[in-house]
């Protein structure tokens, strides 16, 4: 997803970073083999001063500042357990590959953010992932009734390939600066209160503005000088979901014979996306986006007003200091806007330190564990005793926007947050695998979406295999 699946294009770069022993070693490897080795003090040692020490490796997607984040709680875990020790493999791009080529080589890290399209499942139905099922039934200490059907990865019913952990949901993020400049008001933070699409068109309209001040409402408009987009939208499933689902839709159809994309819905929804680019000219085109700056960028600079992106992207926001806000996102259809959540699953691998990756895992889904995440704006926390009124208020801070709450936690609260597409669909990446080339047709304006729907829906639908858990 998103910040999660960003692939840099001029260096493949693996950071490992330990914590323990009283200190943080960092290794950079360059395209050439090339290895830097960085190490700082943390101010104390982990391990026990007696007995083994059980070396394991967690490895995750997330760089930057949220890097940091990892490694405290990495350290917290291991302060907490002498005899074990967690290291962070933080594999910022093309991390599908890299744990591929690992668990190729024989060299299995024992505990992982997979994704389920790609890696998860496949695992499972290896053996490389193990049952979750199994460490719960055996562990009296752990309460399984705190875990939320949601954020289960079940191959089947009895086989738990992995639970999701930091959940992050669709939405709308906006510069209220631009909204005061052209006297717009604000959009809905709640979902009840979404704005119909018509309204939101409108919005997007009085809100693309050309070089020479006029807005695309004007009928001396210029949309092949644009100075600030109204909206840019989000170009993948998770970005196309939340406005299927407002016109009854799903990412298959209701029996899970046939792609939803190819349906009336489908077509409908990414037929009105296509037409905010080509027909009314408020969202940038292919083109104009490779010249578009990151959101932080864009939205305080005003060459965006609007942006559906995921809620991962508060962390930059805030780290930034960017003055903004969120939204619900519009609805096509229905009597309330609908958003989607995404969220990496955490597997345990089929090692012989698959009892200590447990007792992580089991660290990770405890209570506060990974409140440093929440408080950065990245996640939300997707266990019954944390997804609490009383305890999210304790995380959310004065660097969160002031619609945080109505906006982005409370539909996961309230079920207007559906679970993870990814989660669900069987054969998922095989089937985006034939749809995504087709909407780039849709994306570039060279087909609508009727027309690049129906020239693959029969491919696609062969490669339909129906829901998980179904």
């Amino acid at each position: 997803m998103k910040k999660r699946l960003l692939h840099m294009l001029l260096a493949a770069a693996m950071v490992v970073s330990a914590v323990g022993c009283g200190s943080v070693k960092t290794t950079n490897t360059d395209q050439a083999g090339n290895s830097t080795v960085e190490e700082k003090k943390d101010g104390g040692g982990t391990a026990a001063s007696d007995g083994e020490v059980v070396e394991i490796r967690f490895t995750e997607w997330d760089g930057g500042d949220t890097l940091a984040v990892y490694e405290e709680i990495a350290e917290n875990f291991n302060k907490e357990h002498p005899n074990i020790h967690v290291t962070v493999m933080n594999i910022p791009d093309e991390y599908d590959t890299k744990i591929t080529s690992m668990i190729a080589g024989n060299d299995i890290p024992e505990i992982c953010c997979l994704n389920a399209d790609t890696l998860m499942y496949k695992y499972a139905e290896e053996g490389i992932v193990l049952n979750l099922n199994d460490f719960m039934e055996r562990d009296p200490e752990f309460d399984k009734d705190n875990l939320m059907d949601p954020f289960t990865f079940m191959l089947n019913d009895d086989y738990m390939a992995g639970y999701g952990i930091g959940s992050e949901n669709i939405c709308m993020f906006y510069n209220p600066a631009i909204f005061e400049k052209y006297g717009v008001e604000e959009p809905p933070a709640s979902y009840a209160d979404a704005w119909d699409w018509d309204t939101f068109v409108n919005i997007c309209q009085q809100l693309t503005v050309d070089k020479n001040g006029k807005n695309a409402l004007d009928p001396e408009f210029d949309p092949e000088n644009i100075d600030t987009y109204g909206i840019n939208i989000s170009k993948w499933w998770a970005g196309y979901m939340p406005f299927i689902y407002t016109l009854g839709g799903d990412y298959l159809t209701e029996d899970g014979s046939k792609v939803g994309y190819a349906e009336d819905y489908g077509i409908t929804a990414l037929q009105n996306l296509s037409d905010l680019i080509y027909k009314y000219h408020v969202a940038p085109t292919p083109t104009a986006s490779e010249t578009m700056p990151g959101l932080s960028e864009a939205l305080v600079t005003g060459k965006v007003a609007m942006a559906f992106d995921g809620q991962w992207v508060n962390a930059t926001l805030m780290a930034d200091e960017v003055e903004y806000n969120v939204a619900a996102l519009p609805k096509m259809g229905g009597d309330s806007g609908k958003t989607v959540m995404t969220y990496g699953g955490i597997s345990i691998m089929n090692t012989d330190k698959k009892e200590a990756a447990w007792e992580f895992m089991k660290y990770l889904l405890s209570k506060g564990a990974c409140e440093p995440l929440y408080k950065s704006g990245l996640w939300l926390p997707t266990t019954k005793a944390e997804l609490s009124d009383a305890y999210i208020k304790t995380v959310i801070t004065d660097k969160h926007p002031s619609n945080y709450y109505e906006a982005i936690v409370k539909p996961q609260v309230d079920g207007t947050a559906e679970p993870s597409t990814a989660a669900v669909v069987k054969n998922f990446a095989k089937i985006n695998d034939i749809l995504n080339p087709a909407l780039d047709d849709v994306w570039s304006g060279e087909k609508t979406a009727a027309e690049a729907m129906g020239a693959i829906k029969d491919q696609a639908n062969k490669e339909v295999q129906g829901w998980f858990g179904k």
